[in-house]
């Protein structure tokens, strides 16, 4: 099984979904690793402008300053790299998912397309709806971390730091193996932190 943990940075939260696009956030950063057989095969990271100044709360957060996206890629000179990154995979995993799901759905919508012009993997899993039950809460990335591994994160909230961290967690709790065909077949309780993806094609470059 191909899977891909993913993130974003953003310039900000999504608002209601009948705001307008151009008042919707903007990703300025995605990180991504791609496994298969429980092994990293593939690490994207990019950085990217989103043609407006960064609010300091999330220069706070992340680092990142508007010197340091200027002049990078937009979304959609990257749109091709991040499609062929997806292509083919079975799964998409990560930390909070339906909120970078989102950043990816608005991007595309600006540029006219929907997550069903993407090649959207047919299973999507979120780690927090994963582990929310037997937390009893949304646990935060830091905790699941520190559980599984042992040792505290030091969490940097850049994309591609996040998503080694998730990784780290997959592979040591095991959790890809919940999603073999065959499980997903007979385990209900996996099923119901499951939704499948639409059939997608590849947006044209």
């Amino acid at each position: 099984m191909d899977a891909v943990i993913f993130d974003w940075e953003t310039t900000g939260l999504p608002k209601h979904r009948a705001a307008p696009l151009h008042l919707q956030p903007k990703g300025i950063e995605f990180g991504g690793l791609r496994l298969r057989g429980g092994v990293e095969v593939a690490r994207l990271s990019i950085l990217l402008d989103p043609g407006e100044p960064l609010e300091p709360i999330i220069t706070k957060i992340t680092g990142l300053t508007d010197e340091d996206l200027r002049g990078k890629p937009t979304f959609e000179d990257v749109l091709p790299q991040l499609a062929e990154f997806f292509s083919g995979a079975d799964l998409a995993l990560a930390h909070n998912l339906p909120f970078d799901r989102e950043i990816l759905r608005l991007e595309l919508a600006r540029l006219g397309f929907t997550l069903a012009d993407f090649p959207w993997p047919k299973i999507e899993v979120c780690t927090v709806q994963l582990n929310a039950a037997a937390w009893g809460r949304r646990p935060k990335l830091t905790e699941l971390y520190e559980h599984a591994m042992g040792t505290p994160l030091a969490q940097t909230h850049r994309a591609t730091d996040d998503c080694a961290a998730l990784a780290a967690i997959v592979l040591k709790e095991k959790w890809l193996e919940l999603f073999t065909p065959a499980s997903l077949s007979i385990r209900d309780d996996v099923q119901k932190d499951i939704r499948p993806g639409r059939k997608s094609r590849r947006p044209a470059s």
